[in-house]
């Protein structure tokens, strides 16, 4: 019993139990457009892309696929060495999504070679030229 509840005139203090509701929180507004996939709307890897950006995911593409077959490598052991999934070097492969750029490097690392196109190369492959 409260200590208070003995007293004449007083009340018994009650405790509110409150529930808590969870509140989902405002979506943020993107700034920019969502980007497709690289591969979106060109015959990959073999056409070159309008996307500036998605034109050097296809090189890396080409440039990685071309490390593999001159060392008789499959995305899965390519994998294995640069320890990133499988999954991973599949994607660049196909250019369903963009890549990682820690994929890159560890890529780039495991196979001792440059992948990713330097900006000053060739522009005969670039789109509109």
């Amino acid at each position: 019993m409260h200590p208070d509840a003995s007293r004449p005139g007083r009340a018994t203090p009650t405790r509110t139990i409150r529930t808590l509701v969870p509140v989902e929180p405002p979506a943020r507004e993107r700034r920019l457009p969502a980007r497709a996939a690289p591969n979106d709307g060109v015959a990959w890897p073999d056409e070159p892309c309008p996307d500036p950006a998605a034109e050097k995911v296809r090189q890396l593409a080409l440039a990685l696929a071309r490390e593999m077959s001159a060392r008789g490598l499959s995305a899965r052991a390519v994998a294995a060495l640069a320890g990133i999934g499988v999954g991973t070097v599949q994607v660049i492969q196909h250019g369903n999504r963009w890549p990682d750029t820690r994929a890159v490097a560890r890529l780039e690392n495991a196979l001792d070679t440059p992948l990713w196109p330097a900006h000053d190369q060739d522009t005969s492959t670039r789109p509109g030229d």
